[in-house]
Formats: C-alpha cells, structure tokens, sequence
C-alpha cells in the first residue's frame, strides 16, 4: 500500500532535476468549495452502488429474456476470435496513452512512453469503476507520471488528453450517425448521435479554452493564493499548443477508428453480416451506452439492452447482437484485471539520483 501511495503523489522524488519540482502538489482549495466535497462523495457513494446493482439487474432479465442457452451457443461460436479482439484494446489503448504522451508538448521527451504506458494500464481500473470515467483516469496517469514534469504540467497535459477524446469522440459521431441514418433512418439512434457529435465537439473546445483563459488563471490565483503557481504553470502549459491540439485529437480520433474495427469483428464474431455501415452503427450504440450509462460502472445492462433493442436494424437475432455487448463487458474486466495487476508486476522506474 506504501508504495501505491508514493506513485499516486503528485510531489517530485528527491532523484528529479530541481526543473522537475516547478509544481509541486496542488494543495486543496480552502472555503465553500473544499465544504462541499464531503457531501458530493456521499451522494456518490451512494448512487454509484445503486446504479450498479440495478445494471446487473438489468442484465439479469436481458439474459432471461434473451435465453441463457441462446447466448451460450452464440458466445461460443464467438471465442476464436477473442485474441484479435484483445489486440485491437491493447492497440486502442496504446494510443490513449500517445495521446497523453503528446499532449506535454516539447515536455514531452522527459517522460518515458514505458511509463506512460504503464500509467495507461493502471489508469484503466479508475476510468472504468469510478463516476468520473476517463475525467479520473487521466487524472490518474498525471499523478502517476507527474515526478517527470511536476504536478501542473502532467495535470495539464492530462486535462488536454481528455478534451482531446471529447472532441475526437464527437468527430466519430459523424460517421456513426450517417450510418444510422442509412441503416435505420431518422431514429432515435441517429438523433442521439447528432446531439452527442455537437455537445462534445463544444464541451472539448470550451475545456481548452477555459485552460487558457487569463481571465479565469487570474481568478484562481486571486481566490486560492496556495495554488497561484501550479495555475502559472498549469496554463502556459496549456497555451503551448493551438486551442484544439492536433496531435492528441488526431491519436484519440485513430483510437475510435480502432474501435470501430473492434466491433466490426465483434459482429462478425457472433455471426452477424458485417459491413463499414454496420460497424460504424456499432460503435455508435456503444457511444450512446457510454453516454446514457455515466453512473453504471462498465456500462452493464445499459449497453447491453442497447444492443439487445438494435436487433431488428441489423437483421438478426438480440441473442447475436447483445452478445457484442457481453464480450466487451468480457475485454473490459479482462484489462481491470490487467490494470490491477500492473502495479505489482511492473515496477516504476527509479528515478536517477
């Protein structure tokens, strides 16, 4: 546990160059805001098990529903091709942890991509059981790769990395809407699409811009004086490239397009006639699942009934196309494991003294 602590600090080890500790660890917020954490983490603590328990329940009567033998046989069927399903999420995640990596700009060379890497893998658990979703996952990489850069650098390369994702899933909603479009016309599923490539192209520009916004960095140092230096540093970080960096948009948006792949084979796994439309239609219900299911850990039930309703739009039975959905939930814990392990495998590197 000692040692899992040491890695989550944001504070430079004494073996990191004096330019390393620029940013130390952010001290919390004094006042109101730090007043109001207690009772936001109890109503967390208390909706996240909720909704989780009633994902499983959903779960439960898809499963009854569907036919436990029907999703049996299917699931079977679907086994040998689990490898390259497992290939495409370590390629999918590999350009996650790019994605991070670019985002520190020239920094990025002090920062070791084995490390980032591994900071990818164990940031996997948080983003898949935590409320916050990829929000904590990246703030998970920064802790852990921050003795490199110091705390405000890696937190601003981490908040740059998720507005990337954010813009990138929305440019990936595009394509995955027009395919809905083709394959089931103006359907609720082709307007989510629509409203969901619109709010996150938004929401991630106005991340960056409020990142670099003099005015807000200005206020923030008036009202918390303890954090007036990691805000320097965290914003000239976070001017150092253009308003949408295209590097960590590009690496996340060639994530997606991997994903897209991923289901592709999904479908034709469980036996279903894949095209381009039909995998792009895919990602899109698991887009939407993602969406509609922020507070069910890993989605379950909701993306399952999601693909369970889409049945009739891709011509064949719920058994086929809920189980895309179960052997992703499969990939999903398969790397929470991974990631759990990871601290325990693979050491971080010392720093040189």
């Amino acid at each position: 546990m000692g040692s899992e602590r040491h890695e989550l600090s944001l504070e430079a080890p004494a073996g990191v160059p004096l330019t390393a500790r620029a940013s130390e660890p952010l001290p919390a917020p004094d006042g109101p805001l730090a007043a109001r954490k207690p009772m936001r983490a109890r109503v967390q603590a208390v909706l996240r098990p909720a909704f989780a328990v009633l994902g499983l329940g959903m779960l439960v009567l898809l499963v009854r529903n569907v036919g436990a033998e029907e999703l049996r046989k299917v699931l079977t069927r679907a086994a040998p091709w689990l490898p390259l399903v497992f290939a495409l999420e370590l390629g999918r995640l590999s350009l996650d942890a790019l994605a991070t990596w670019v985002a520190y700009g020239g920094r990025a060379r002090q920062v070791p991509f084995r490390s980032m890497f591994r900071a990818q893998l164990i940031s996997t658990v948080v983003s898949t059981l935590a409320p916050a979703g990829r929000v904590a996952g990246e703030a998970t990489k920064a802790a852990l790769v921050s003795p490199y850069t110091g705390g405000a650098t890696a937190m601003a390369a981490a908040a740059t990395s998720q507005a990337a994702s954010l813009v990138s899933t929305g440019l990936i909603s595009i394509p995955c809407a027009l395919a809905a479009y083709v394959m089931t016309g103006p359907s609720w599923l082709t307007l989510a699409l629509g409203v969901h490539m619109v709010v996150l192209v938004l929401a991630g520009a106005s991340m960056r811009a409020g990142m670099r916004a003099h005015r807000l960095g200005a206020w923030l140092k008036r009202r918390f004086h303890r954090i007036a230096t990691h805000t320097e540093v965290f914003q000239e970080s976070a001017r150092s490239s253009a308003l949408l960096p295209t590097r960590p948009i590009l690496a996340t948006l060639l994530g997606r397009v991997l994903q897209v792949v991923q289901y592709g084979v999904l479908a034709a796994a469980v036996g279903i006639d894949v095209t381009v439309v039909g995998a792009l239609v895919a990602q899109g219900l698991n887009l939407v699942a993602l969406a509609v299911g922020t507070l069910v850990p890993g989605q379950f039930g909701v993306s399952d009934g999601a693909f369970a309703l889409s049945a009739k739009a891709f011509g064949t039975t719920a058994a086929k196309t809920m189980s895309i959905a179960l052997i992703a939930h499969a990939m999903q814990v398969l790397f929470v494991l991974i990631g759990a392990l990871t601290p325990l495998v693979w050491r971080a590197r010392q720093q040189p003294t």
